[in-house]
């Protein structure tokens, strides 16, 4: 049996889904800060006010959100095994967040090209973007047996995040298809491995 919380609670992502789908929608043929809340809002045939019970702002519409449930970063990269190399550590453990991502949100690669083909919102997805670099030096730190504040952790889980970033920026300087972004992520990490040697 199906409790009303449980329904309550799918007919929510739902709404969330909707209203967020056609709002890229708006943002992609009349640009992001062209379109308003309102215009967002009476597309989706909800109330402005119904709009902010779902999204503190527009912007956070193109803020993809993981589900909470999922193990944190630093976890998910301390369980690989042990004998692996921290950067293969690091690819495995992103990519397949990646890809768990791209197979459930459909939303989610648009909301991507969006954020970083916006100048005024780039800014802003390099430090959302960033939000993990810590989390990735300290478990280089115990990968390679060095202290938590060792310049080479720091230095290995930065090289990760700028490499991330560009392969990013290229997706998006030469079209942005959705099919083409998991390969050019393993080439982003190939090349990196290539460049640490």
């Amino acid at each position: 049996m199906v409790t009303s919380g449980g329904l309550r609670e799918r007919r929510r992502a739902q709404t969330r889904q909707e209203i967020a789908a056609v709002a890229v929608d708006l943002f992609e043929r009349q640009g992001f800060e062209a379109t308003t809340v309102e215009q967002i809002a009476a597309a989706a045939d909800v109330s402005p006010r119904t709009f902010f019970r779902y999204f503190e702002t527009k912007v956070e519409i193109l803020l993809p959100s993981l589900p909470d449930e999922r193990p944190d970063l630093e976890d998910r990269i301390a369980a690989r095994p042990a004998g692996e190399s921290p950067i293969d550590a690091v690819h495995h453990v992103l990519r397949e967040e990646l890809q768990q991502v791209l197979a459930e949100d459909p939303l989610s690669a648009r909301q991507y090209r969006l954020m970083l083909s916006t100048p005024a919102l780039r800014s802003l997805a390099l430090q959302h973007f960033h939000e993990h670099m810590e989390e990735m030096a300290r478990v280089f730190a115990t990968r390679l047996g060095t202290p938590a504040g060792a310049l080479q952790p720091q230095i290995m889980a930065a090289a990760v995040s700028g490499s991330i970033w560009a392969v990013l920026d290229h997706w998006v300087a030469h079209g942005g298809a959705t099919d083409d972004l998991l390969p050019l992520f393993d080439e982003g990490f190939a090349l990196l491995r290539a460049s640490l040697r």
